[in-house]
C-alpha cells in the first residue's frame, strides 16, 4: 500500500508546483493528497488513518504538521487499547520545521527525508494536549502567540523567518497579557509570556529548552515575569544565543499538567508554532497515549 503524504500546496505558487513534482517523483511513490483551504489536511488525515494506513505523512511546515497530526491523533483516540496506532511522517517543506529539526531529519532535503521515513523506523514520543487539541513539540501562550497570529502565509512566503521578526516589532510595542500558571500544590507562577517545550528546540534550531527531553513525560516552561515587550525580546535574544540561565526575570519549572489563565479573555495560544483555535484558560496535559514518529 503506498504511503499517503498530505501537501499544503502553499496557495498557488511556482515552488508549491515544484514540490509537488518532486514529491510525485519519489521511490517508493507516495499517494500524495492536496489540501485546498485550512483544516482540510486534518480531515484527510483522519480518514486516512480510520481506513487503517499505518503511516500518515505531512509534507509542508509545523502547521501542515500540527493539523495532519491532530487528524491521527483524532482516529488512534477511537482505537480500542492495544490496537495499533496510526503513525506520524514529516516532510519538511515549511518556514521554520521546528519539530523535523528535533527528529534531526536532514533538513529540506526531500528524497533523504523520503528514505527515512521509507526504511520503516519508528520512534515512540510523547504527546500532549492543550484543552481539546494535541501538539508534539512547544506551545505559547501570550506575546508569541500573538506574533504567530499576525504574521501572514502572504509574509512567511515572502521573508521566510524574517517575517516573525517583522511582527514582533509591532506586538511587542503593546502592552503584554497578564498571565497566571497554576500547577497543583504550587502557588501560582506570574509573568507575561508563557513557552512551553515538549523537546528541546524553539523557532527553528535554537535549543531553547535546554533540559527537555519529549520522552521524559515532562513539559518544560519558560514563564517570562512582569516584562514589557522590548525586555522580553532582549532576554530571549539572550537566551536564543547564550543558552538559559536562571534569572530574576523568568521561572524555569518541569511539570505534567498545569492550567493558564489571563486577564485578558482573548490571549491567543500557538501549538506546533500555529496559531490554535482557543484563547486562554488553557489545560495543558499529557495526552491519553503517546505518538509513533518515522525518523
Amino acid at each position: 500500500m503506498p504511503i499517503p503524504v498530505i501537501l499544503n500546496p502553499a496557495a498557488r505558487s511556482t515552488k508549491a508546483a515544484s514540490l509537488e513534482q518532486a514529491l510525485r517523483m519519489l521511490s517508493p511513490k507516495p499517494e500524495l493528497h492536496l489540501t485546498t483551504g485550512p483544516n482540510d489536511a486534518a480531515i484527510i488525515a483522519e480518514k486516512l488513518a480510520a481506513e487503517g494506513h499505518e503511516l500518515v505523512v505531512a509534507a509542508g511546515g509545523d502547521g501542515t504538521m500540527n493539523e495532519v497530526l491532530q487528524g491521527i491523533c483524532r482516529a488512534n483516540a477511537r482505537r480500542e487499547p492495544g490496537a495499533k496506532h496510526t503513525a506520524l511522517g514529516v516532510l519538511p517543506l515549511g518556514t521554520m520545521n521546528v519539530f523535523s529539526v528535533e527528529l534531526k531529519l536532514p533538513g529540506r532535503d526531500i528524497e533523504g527525508c523520503w528514505s527515512r521515513i521509507t526504511a520503516g523506523q519508528l520512534s515512540e514520543v510523547d504527546l500532549w494536549m492543550a484543552n481539546d487539541m494535541y501538539f508534539a513539540q512547544l506551545a505559547g501562550v501570550g506575546l508569541d502567540a500573538q506574533i504567530v497570529q499576525e504574521t501572514s502565509w502572504e509574509a512567511k512566503r515572502k521573508y521566510g523567518p524574517l517575517s516573525y521578526v517583522m511582527s514582533a516589532v509591532n506586538v511587542l510595542m503593546r502592552e503584554p497579557p497578564a498571565l497566571s500558571v497554576q500547577i497543583e500544590g504550587k502557588a501560582p507562577l506570574l509573568g507575561t509570556v508563557v513557552l512551553i517545550g515538549n523537546g528541546r528546540h524553539y523557532g527553528g534550531p535554537f535549543p531553547l529548552f535546554r533540559d527537555a527531553s519529549n520522552t521524559d513525560g515532562l513539559l518544560d516552561l519558560i514563564i517570562f515575569r512582569g516584562l514589557g515587550g522590548l525586555e522580553f525580546l532582549q532576554l530571549l535574544r539572550g537566551m536564543l544565543l547564550d543558552g538559559y540561565e536562571t534569572s530574576e526575570y523568568l521561572d524555569y519549572v518541569q511539570t505534567r499538567e498545569f492550567t493558564v489563565t489571563s486577564d485578558r479573555c482573548a490571549a491567543p495560544v500557538e501549538l506546533d508554532g500555529e496559531l490554535a483555535d482557543l484563547t486562554a484558560p488553557v489545560v495543558f496535559r499529557p495526552a491519553p497515549f503517546r505518538l509513533n514518529v518515522a525518523v
